[in-house]
């Protein structure tokens, strides 16, 4: 998870230009913003291997700051070991093709104000913490070797780390049902049609209502929320499907996430400003009601989707309960069980 964070926060200079130059918040942080005040305005001029070109600050402005920050959720610094570029500032992106003669030489910023900002990256969307400020002389440097004043426009800053979603203390020890269970509020339900094939087998339906049909809310790091439920969904009922072409199961190795119902995407918690799960622990009731495949055409050929449709009032429910949709982009709640290649 550090590493990649650490790989995001290199590539900020790129995934800022996704951003209008007024997509940030100035936050009110009085704390905060009186002990960076406080850290030296200095920083050294420092190149990467892959040509990307910063000033290196002193590691305060995140293990001093980070802590000061008041806000829901959780924040995930970056990095400050040796190896690790740690609290920075950036000068030149490396897609600029820029070697300053003024390598390992001081310069100086001020620092001005405390902002957020949601960005979009390869990786969904982000909220980062920031240290706005402003530097004169790091201006001239971009502009003694042709380059505008700012880099891709955006005022030079110092990421103190990324908000992210958080789960109650001690939620992985939860055992109890989730209130959404015994709610009487009407559902959607099952669809009847869509880009789906239903297949009719009694017997893997029979098998699967062997399996115990409640299982706990988990949060990834990430923000991916999913509902846990038993490796035996794939295990015992995978054997059993009617396949022709090769098949690879979903992993169900204890290092893998194995069976699971995805419920919330981590877009959609930073999005909506969803940053305490306080239902992360508790567990959800389910029914498995159908046997379905998806064909998917893919680089590397057409494929095979096969997966449990689940009937799940109470995910629905919980859903609602933070002002989303009733269903992940608009599909049934599932299990996946594997993928198998198409053969003709």
């Amino acid at each position: 998870m550090l590493h990649h964070f650490y790989s995001f926060v290199l590539s900020m200079a790129l995934v800022t230009s996704l951003m209008a130059k007024d997509d940030f918040i100035i936050e009110s942080q009085p704390a905060l913003i009186e002990e960076a005040f406080c850290l030296s305005n200095q920083g050294i001029l420092t190149k990467k291997l892959n040509g990307f070109i910063y000033l290196d600050v002193s590691n305060a402005f995140i293990t001093s700051l980070a802590p000061l920050l008041e806000m829901p959720g959780e924040l995930k610094s970056p990095p400050t070991a040796a190896r690790s570029v740690g609290a920075h500032i950036s000068v030149f992106h490396e897609t600029e093709n820029i070697a300053p003669q003024e390598l390992g030489q001081a310069f100086s910023f001020q620092v001005k104000e405390v902002r957020s900002v949601v960005v979009h990256t390869r990786d969904g969307l982000k909220k980062l913490w920031m240290i706005a400020v402003d530097s004169p002389e790091l201006e001239s440097l971009r502009q003694s070797y042709g380059c505008p004043p700012k880099l891709q426009g955006h005022d030079f800053h110092i990421t103190i780390g990324k908000q992210m979603p958080t789960a109650p203390e001690g939620w992985e020890n939860i055992d109890s049902f989730a209130s959404q269970n015994f709610s009487d509020s009407e559902t959607i339900g099952l669809s009847t049609s869509g880009e789906f094939i239903s297949v009719n087998d009694k017997s893997i339906l029979a098998t699967a209502a062997k399996v115990d049909a409640a299982a706990q809310l988990c949060l990834k790091g990430n923000g991916f929320v999913y509902l846990n439920v038993n490796n035996q969904f794939i295990d015992a009922i995978t054997p059993r499907l009617p396949l022709k072409g090769k098949f690879t199961p979903v992993s169900t190795n204890p290092k893998s996430m194995g069976a699971h119902i995805s419920v919330m995407y981590e877009n959609e918690l930073i999005g909506k400003g969803i940053w305490e799960l306080s239902e992360a622990g508790q567990l959800f009731n389910f029914k498995v009601k159908e046997l379905r495949y998806v064909d998917r055409k893919t680089a590397k050929g057409e494929s095979r989707l096969w997966l449990l449709a689940v009937e799940a009032p109470a995910l629905e429910r919980l859903r609602l309960d933070y002002k989303l949709k009733p269903k992940l982009q608009g599909h049934d709640f599932h299990i996946t069980l594997g993928t198998e290649e198409i053969v003709k």
